[in-house]
């Protein structure tokens, strides 16, 4: 059964040989208890990523060790279930032909327009007057060496925003929820200023710690040093640059970078010590836990049951009949 998208497939299809092209993004062997290798692999295209596995990975070998990173392939797979969720085992793998797919087709995007998106920066850029802090933005964001990849880089590897412009779209939510929370809590200009660049740059280093799609995983930087540590560097180099940069303005901003996890144990080598930090770290939570949430949802919807699987993040399953009108 040829399938054009990967949200196409549901349980429906289950014990069925299904056909599609996508994107291989990741394979990583692996060893059974009888020492057989296997290929766990992930896939993806426009519209979902899915785990698949490739029971037979000796016979094809030489196949995968000639591919280049990010190929579209051509698979046939059966359909299963594990831990009630949706996974492919894939009996043939072979490249897709040359020219017959683009690129782009593969890479699930923003829902957001590139125009909405650059709108929506700019909007918060003007709510700020200190002249240092723009400057560190300038720097950091609007500059010729960050604003691509700013603009085009995915926020998290799967839990959520893992799509073109993710990062951006990230932002924007974080910066909407912290807004509304500043201005009703009647926070001080300065207080605001600070707010905004924080959270501008929170996940700033998420341009260094991933790689840039169609690429999954993190750059070497990004697994030796992560995104927190990466970020206060690099916003401590630039603001010690500027002339006239406000001491306070400098701690409460670092740390609100260093502590928007949280907790310790969240990876978070400080916790937020100002109702700005505090603020960053509700707002990234909710953006990224709504996001993940109704991502789910949606990849679920030819599913007829009342409530999705469950959410592994999240720790339960969701009622789906709240997306009704």
């Amino acid at each position: 059964m040829l399938v054009k998208q990967l949200k196409e497939i549901t349980k429906e299809h289950l014990n069925q040989v299904i056909e599609a092209a996508v994107l291989l993004v990741e394979v990583k062997v692996k060893t059974t208890k009888t020492d057989k290798r296997y290929a766990d692999v992930i896939i993806q295209d426009g519209s979902k990523s899915m785990e698949a596995k490739f029971w037979d990975y000796d016979e094809k070998e030489d196949f995968f060790s000639q591919l280049s990173t990010s190929e579209i392939v051509v698979i046939q797979a059966l359909v299963g279930e594990y831990q009630g969720q949706l996974q492919l085992t894939i009996k043939e793998i072979k490249l897709a032909e040359k020219n017959a797919y683009q690129m782009g087709d593969f890479i699930p995007k923003s829902e957001w327009s590139l125009e909405k998106l650059e709108q929506g920066l700019k909007y918060f850029y003007d709510r700020i007057e200190s002249p240092q802090l723009k400057q560190l933005l300038d720097e950091m964001i609007f500059s010729e060496t960050h604003y691509e990849k700013f603009m085009t880089h995915p926020a998290a590897r799967r839990v959520h925003h893992n799509f073109y412009h993710g990062l951006v779209q990230h932002t924007l939510e974080v910066l909407k929820f912290a807004y509304t929370v500043a201005t009703t809590k009647q926070l001080t200009q300065r207080q605001i200023d600070r707010l905004i660049v924080m959270t501008m740059l929170h996940d700033w280093a998420k341009v260094i710690e991933y790689k840039a799609l169609p690429d999954l995983g993190f750059t070497e930087q990004g697994t030796m040093l992560g995104h927190i540590f990466l970020g206060a560097h690099g916003t401590l180099n630039h603001m010690n640059e500027i002339e006239d940069f406000n001491e306070d303005d400098k701690l409460i901003i670092l740390n609100g970078i260093l502590g928007h996890h949280g907790r310790l144990e969240f990876g978070s080598p400080v916790l937020p010590k100002s109702p700005e930090a505090q603020i960053l770290h509700q707002a990234d939570i909710m953006s990224g836990n709504i996001e993940s949430i109704l991502s789910f949802m949606k990849e679920q919807e030819g599913n007829e049951e009342s409530f999705t699987g469950k959410l592994w993040n999240m720790g339960t399953e969701y009622y789906k009949k709240s997306f009704e009108p």
